[in-house]
């Protein structure tokens, strides 16, 4: 599964689908638009951090 984001000349490859990978999210990015809320201590940025161009403003778990 890839996404992908010309504004930023960037490729997403999900973690979850490279095998022998060794996933640690950090945070989650665009919460604001989240439909499954997770509960995992990790901090919800409303768009991105502010060094990606977002407003780096969090959100409540």
């Amino acid at each position: 599964m890839l996404t992908e984001h010309p504004t930023f000349g960037l490729t997403d490859v999900f973690a979850a689908v490279i095998p022998d990978f060794p996933f640690r999210p950090a945070l989650h990015v665009n919460y604001q638009e989240a439909v499954l809320h997770i509960h995992d201590g990790l901090p919800k940025l409303k768009d991105f951090p502010a060094e990606m161009g977002g407003s780096g403003e969090t959100l409540e778990e």
